[in-house]
């Protein structure tokens, strides 16, 4: 190219780039008031913390690497997650150094997909790969998070770029800088290391001479690799005391891609807490009755759950990972905690990106059918696509984990395109078929409950972020209504946004409108327990034991042992004036839950309410029997005793 062309390059480059910084500060704008990135749910919260733990100068955790080795020093090399408090809300100004860096990175990804794409598709239809991925809105969605999707995907490119570019014998600092890129993105997420097939497989191709000769390219990047992946998994497995990967999340996930409630899509463990337990160690002690000393005991024992629940069904656990082999293609997008509407309607420049998710699975599927195996640059990128979604099949499925395999899908269809326009007569009649097929193959059958699920669950998770804002931002409490009453509304079975918004009613001291949630709940939800246990609560505060009383006793038709709702029993039946009602029912509490000092209170306080000071001593004293240190119980037996004749 001569000087003159470089420089109209650079000169018609400013306008884009100015184009980029506009788009980019607006987008910020609008999101750094909301939710959507002051507040770190999930995989973000653990890496912000252990970034400020690094820029503190803890260059090591004290643990293993429970998640991504790599993504930590990321964030604090750029100077971002400093600004997470104790609250764990962020404060102060927003980490745009770690989104400057994935800004660099998306635009990176979208470079190597033209170049790659111009070695297989003439140019009118090469900037169909690129164009795909800038517009694909979660990719940007994710470079504005705290999450490793957009570094993830840039290096499972650039290594796939690396190894099917150039002309004959591969060099060695090629198949080096190969199996580093590699090496770098098994860093982010392990199964990534996958990769090193179809890069070794690209590089042995490219390679001329004898059979010896050819596989050495591959041997010196698989070795690359494994030095970039040695020193976390030797920290890792010095701490464990056995060899173990370089992070140590994946039995959990595991489990929630193949345990008993497993249905393809991500869900919450009842009782897991992210933050406190990122392991699940609680879980499997108290839950599942397992004994884990340290973190990779825990990530083997969830390994041995998974495992233990496929094996007991083998059909079903083969199912499932064909179900999510589909669920990598089907068009539509599958939240982890916010809706990816929410982006779009809190920062609207958004909606300009609008490439639809099943133009990509469709154009890859065609790409993969046409062409993906005839065409040796191809051929590598179609195999990491097979691989991609075969190792992520055995977790589960949400759209930031798709992300990876989007410059794959978009440099396919390109490929497709290609090969379309070309066509001429039955070949193209037979293109046109394969393309309905293609469609077909992507559409979400059957899936419109479950997205509505999904669409309601990300609601009421945008809600309850805004509740923890509600201490210094005025509208926080309104935004979470309506987003609780929202969530309501698209799944009226859902209990927990009824629950959420009579708790919001609740702390505002609206106790009729909280009420008024709680009864529509109880008619609407299922299950109903939740909702119907805090309508109880609510009611027996507010001074309506009667309406109470049946709701108490659905409530023990279902779980008849249910202390709690004994105690609540006993205690509306009593101050309604069904005394006897009521000591059966506080005799029954302290049958059934002896250790449960409520029971003695209850029957106690019944019996003395009659004037039978001495069976009331009696069961004062049983209850300290059991419990000698309990005040109410000492209180009441010392105010009965007073009262009883000398």
């Amino acid at each position: 190219m001569t000087r003159t062309g470089r420089h109209t390059r650079w000169l018609a480059a400013i306008p884009a780039v100015i184009l980029l910084a506009v788009f980019w500060t607006a987008v910020w704008s609008d999101l750094d008031g909301t939710v959507l990135t002051r507040v770190p749910v999930l995989d973000e919260g653990h890496y912000l913390r252990e970034a400020a733990r690094i820029a503190e100068g803890r260059l090591l955790p004290d643990g293993p690497f429970l998640m991504s080795p790599l993504y930590p020093y990321l964030v604090a090399a750029t100077g971002s997650g400093r600004d997470i408090g104790v609250d764990q809300l962020r404060d102060g100004t927003p980490p745009y150094g770690i989104r400057l860096l994935q800004v660099a990175l998306w635009l990176g990804t979208a470079a190597l997909l033209w170049r790659c794409a111009r070695r297989i598709a003439p140019a009118r239809f090469a900037w169909l790969a690129p164009a795909l991925w800038l517009l694909y809105r979660p990719g940007a969605v994710f470079v504005t998070s705290v999450l490793l999707e957009v570094p993830l995907t840039f290096l499972a490119t650039a290594a796939l770029a690396t190894a099917t570019g150039g002309e004959g014998p591969p060099s060695r600092r090629r198949a080096v800088a190969a199996g580093l890129l590699v090496g770098g993105a098994a860093l982010l997420r392990a199964h990534a290391a996958l990769l090193i097939l179809p890069v070794g497989l690209a590089l042995a191709h490219g390679a001329g001479g004898a059979r010896a000769r050819t596989w050495r390219p591959a041997a010196v990047a698989l070795l690359a690799m494994v030095l970039v992946m040695l020193p976390p998994v030797i920290h890792n497995s010095r701490l464990s005391g056995r060899p173990v990967g370089p992070s140590l999340n994946g039995g959990l996930n595991l489990y929630i891609g193949n345990g008993p409630a497993a249905n393809g899509f991500f869900l919450t463990l009842r009782g897991y807490d992210m933050r406190e337990d990122p392991i699940g160690r609680r879980l499997l002690v108290e839950n599942l009755r397992v004994d884990v000393p340290d973190a990779a005991a825990a990530d083997r024992a969830w390994v041995r759950e998974a495992r233990r629940h496929a094996a007991a069904d083998p059909a079903r656990a083969a199912g499932l990972w064909l179900k999510k082999v589909w669920l990598h293609g089907v068009a539509v997008e599958f939240p982890q905690v916010s809706q990816l509407d929410s982006w779009a309607r809190e920062a609207p420049l958004l909606r300009v990106l609008a490439a639809p998710y099943g133009l990509l699975s469709a154009g890859g599927l065609l790409g993969l059918a046409l062409v993906g195996w005839r065409s040796r640059r191809l051929r590598p990128w179609a195999l990491a696509l097979l691989l991609l979604v075969a190792a992520q099949s055995l977790f589960f499925v949400v759209t930031r984990y798709r992300l990876v395999l989007v410059p794959l899908l978009a440099l396919l269809t390109a490929a497709a395109a290609t090969d379309l326009a070309a066509r001429t007569g039955r070949r193209r009649l037979l293109g046109l078929a394969l393309v309905a097929a293609a469609v077909l193959a992507v559409w979400p059958w059957g899936l419109a409950g479950r997205m509505t699920g999904l669409k309601a669950a990300g609601l009421l998770n945008e809600g309850t972020r805004w509740e923890l804002l509600i201490a210094g931002e005025p509208t926080a409490g309104d935004r979470a209504a309506a987003l609780y009453a929202e969530a309501s509304s698209v799944e009226p079975a859902l209990p927990e946004p009824y629950r959420a918004l009579a708790r919001l009613h609740r702390r505002e001291g609206r106790i009729d409108e909280a009420l008024a949630v709680l009864r529509a709940g109880v008619a609407e939800a299922k299950p109903v327990e939740g909702v119907r246990i805090d309508l109880v609560r609510l009611l027996l505060e507010s001074g309506f034991s009667a309406e109470a009383l049946p709701l108490l006793e659905a409530q023990l038709r279902d779980h008849p042992d249910d202390a709690d709702a004994l105690h609540n029993l006993a205690v509306a039946l009593s101050t309604t004036g069904r005394a006897e009602e009521a000591e059966s029912v506080a005799a029954d509490l302290v049958r059934v839950a002896p250790r449960d000092p409520r029971g003695y209170l209850d029957l106690g306080v019944i019996l003395a309410r009659q004037r039978r000071f001495a069976e009331a001593r009696q069961v004062f004293r049983a209850g300290l029997e059991r419990h000698p240190d309990h005040p109410q119980l000492r209180a009441n037996l010392e105010r009965v005793e007073s009262l009883l004749p000398d």
